[in-house]
């Protein structure tokens, strides 16, 4: 009697903790939203605009646009990602609320320590002692 006792705890004990793992997960939805088409497309204009910007940037740098050529392109471009900045920051899922943009204190950098700008002068090499001129020649050692 006590050995069928101890087996139908034991089994008990199994079925209790592997009951958990037995049982088909129950989950909430899991889909994701549809992507919203508006944010998609203002996502993409700034992506254009700052991607031509980068472009513009790269070819005067290298020397392939003139400085008045570039002068000319810049601006209208500068706009064009500006425009699609603001229309993402009143955009009412994404930038709600946002009116103004507080620029935070930002502390004035501390200034080179007093020894920073002086050229660093090699470390003094000891002087073996003997120095090298004043030594006196070891003799050969004897068989």
């Amino acid at each position: 009697m006590s050995v069928a006792l101890g087996v139908l705890i034991a089994v008990a004990a199994v079925v209790l903790v592997a009951l958990p793992f037995l049982r088909e997960p129950v989950t909430d939805d899991d889909r994701l939203e549809a992507p919203d088409e508006q944010r998609l497309q203002l996502d993409e204009e700034r992506d254009r605009a700052l991607a031509a910007l980068k472009e513009l940037e790269f070819d005067h740098r290298t020397g392939k646009l003139g400085d008045e050529d570039y002068r000319e392109l810049v601006g209208p471009l500068r706009r064009d990602a500006a425009r699609a900045l603001r229309a993402i920051d009143r955009e009412p899922r994404y930038g709600a609320g946002v009116t103004s943009f507080e620029t935070p204190e930002i502390p004035a950098e501390p200034g080179p320590p007093p020894d920073e700008g002086t050229i660093p002068s090699p470390a003094e090499v000891p002087e073996p002692y003997p120095p090298p001129d004043e030594a006196t020649i070891p003799s050969a050692p004897q068989e």
